[in-house]
């Protein structure tokens, strides 16, 4: 059985604003191969670990703190030959209070796909129960964060919906940078262990969709396509606009 990680504190708390929602500001700093979360007032709350060649550890690690030397919290696994992902709350490692979820694609077609995962939260008619809840990660080009415009053109702006209501409870607006992916605002408020679900499989749809992007640059390149098209496909892709 898992632990109870829907009151498991933060290393670094992010402050709270006078909205019940919460920022996180998500970096991929150039040249590295690590995700950092931050807070609205630039606090690093996560270290997310990536590994590409391992077919064991999962792809992405997230760690509460500035390192991978911090306590892990997190991860997300792909699932080979699908677009669907294992979540992790809780340590992989750590067979005995780690808490598995399946997030799976419901279509084969990237423009369309919703991405669906169930976890445990905090039932708000009755004190001291926990439900089940259904949440779906879609792309949007309206949802905006708070304070914030979507970029239109981007494929990699997600809006989380919970199934049973339709109520958004989070949206993930991507920016152009080379180090900045975007910005990720959890709105519903159902414990600590939610927002690390949401930022985990946020973070794991991204890093899926930049790896997808990498690689279909790189085969244009190589496909004797002209000059023109890769070089706009490896643009797209530095400055994360696909």
């Amino acid at each position: 059985m898992s632990s109870d990680l829907t009151t498991a504190p933060f290393a670094n708390p992010p402050p709270q604003p006078q909205s019940p929602s919460r920022l996180y500001r998500i970096y991929r700093p150039a040249f590295h191969r690590h995700y950092e979360i931050k807070s609205s007032d630039e606090r690093l709350l996560f270290y997310g670990n990536v590994s590409i060649f391992s077919f064991k550890k999962p792809e992405v690690t997230l760690h509460a703190g500035a390192s991978d030397t911090a306590p892990i919290v997190a991860a997300c696994k792909f699932v080979k030959f699908s677009g669907s992902f294992k979540l992790a709350l809780g340590d992989p490692d750590d067979v005995n209070n780690v808490q598995w979820e399946d997030m799976t694609r419901d279509s084969a077609l990237a423009l369309h796909s919703r991405f669906r995962f169930e976890m445990t939260v905090p039932d708000k008619t009755r004190a001291g129960y926990n439900e089940r809840r259904a949440f779906l990660w879609k792309r949007t080009h309206n949802e905006a964060v708070e304070g914030n415009s979507p970029l239109k053109a981007s494929m990699r702006n997600f809006k989380l919906v919970e199934e049973s209501t339709g109520q958004v409870v989070a949206v993930f607006n991507s920016e152009i940078s080379f180090s900045k992916c975007g910005v990720l605002e959890v709105k519903a408020d159902y414990g600590e262990a939610f927002d690390i679900m949401v930022v985990n499989s946020c973070v794991g749809l991204y890093e899926r969709a930049r790896r997808r992007n990498n690689g279909a640059a790189a085969s244009s390149g190589g496909g004797g396509g002209g000059f023109l098209c890769p070089a706009l496909l490896k643009i797209a892709y530095a400055f994360r606009i696909v």
